[in-house]
């Protein structure tokens, strides 16, 4: 949510109300699993600040900071992964997070990112999931868990002092499932807009029979209703708002072309139908993207070697 409509939504205290939305959500691949009715809640993020205590909901600087955080634990040499214990960490440092961020064209402050960090660490994220049997499963966690910091004065002594902190559970759930869904990180860091962002990671998501014979539906009640980033009080400005997306796909090598066929109730426009062909490069990168998921998974079905008796005959 932009730091503008966060303005607006506070009260005089600098207090925001818990943020509340409903949502769906398809486990790829699409053809195989079911959709999933999900409700979330925010429970914003208290910082001190000059003025004192305000509150914040995550916004696009605190998603691109996590994208270089789970980037970072990819890395051997940060990332440490416990499957028995279901638990994902990631050391980093502040200077690591400013030079990834710069090197992708979204140069941060040290503050800045400080911010950010504090933000994914006190927003506590409650996610209802209902299933096929009306049966809920709830998971509610802050974003990043148990991050251990080092003063301002530690860092002035040592900038590259290291971090910590605990991914989510569902991150570390997939990691031991190996099925956690890959996209192209790059693409993703290049894109201005934080829709974009989001229509990039639904397609690398769902769209596991990417090609140019089978393009990619999508209704614009559908990107209203599962992003949560339309927030104009015109219909027209949020369809201008996701064609400014598309359009920036497109010049991303995302997307090849869309077509946007209008839906009337009358005069007034009751929805969009949203027709996206895949640019060669994003289906070349889908297919990559499957080829590593079924190898997973079939490593995963494996049945574990048995272990040589030391006594055993040669």
């Amino acid at each position: 949510m932009t730091p503008r409509i966060q303005s607006q939504m506070r009260d005089k205290s600098g207090r925001l109300p818990v943020y509340k939305r409903v949502f769906e959500y398809h486990p790829a691949p699409k053809a195989d699993n079911p959709t999933f009715s999900c409700t979330i809640k925010l429970q914003p993020a208290s910082i001190e600040t000059e003025s004192g205590y305000v509150d914040f909901y995550p916004s696009a600087d605190e998603e691109i900071v996590e994208e270089v955080i789970k980037k970072i634990f990819s890395d051997h040499a940060y990332g440490i992964h416990d499957a028995a214990k279901g638990e994902s960490w990631v050391r980093f440092t502040l200077h690591a997070i400013r030079k990834e961020l710069a090197s992708r064209g979204k140069t941060r402050s040290i503050p800045e990112i400080k911010r950010s960090l504090e933000i994914l660490s006190k927003t506590v994220l409650d996610v209802s999931i209902e299933g096929n049997n009306r049966r809920k499963t709830v998971y509610t966690n802050p974003i990043l868990n148990d991050l251990t910091r080092v003063t301002r004065s530690d860092y002035l002594d040592d900038p590259n002092a290291m971090w910590a902190a605990r991914l989510p559970g569902l991150v570390s759930v997939s990691v031991n499932n190996l099925s956690y869904r890959q996209f192209n990180y790059g693409v993703l860091m290049s894109l201005s807009s934080q829709l974009a962002r989001w229509l990039h990671k639904r397609m690398s998501h769902e769209y596991t029979n990417a090609s140019l014979m089978h393009p990619y539906k999508m209704l614009f009640s559908t990107i209203q209703r599962d992003s949560g980033l339309l927030h104009h009080a015109r219909p027209s400005s949020n369809i201008d708002t996701v064609q400014r997306a598309l359009d920036e796909l497109a010049e991303s090598k995302v997307l090849l072309s869309y077509t946007a066929d209008k839906r009337h109730n009358g005069r007034a426009i009751a929805d969009v139908l949203y027709t996206l062909t895949p640019h060669p490069d994003f289906v070349t990168g889908i297919k990559a993207a499957n080829a590593r998921a079924s190898d997973a998974r079939g490593k995963l079905a494996a049945p574990a070697p048995l272990l040589e008796r030391a006594d055993t005959p040669r």
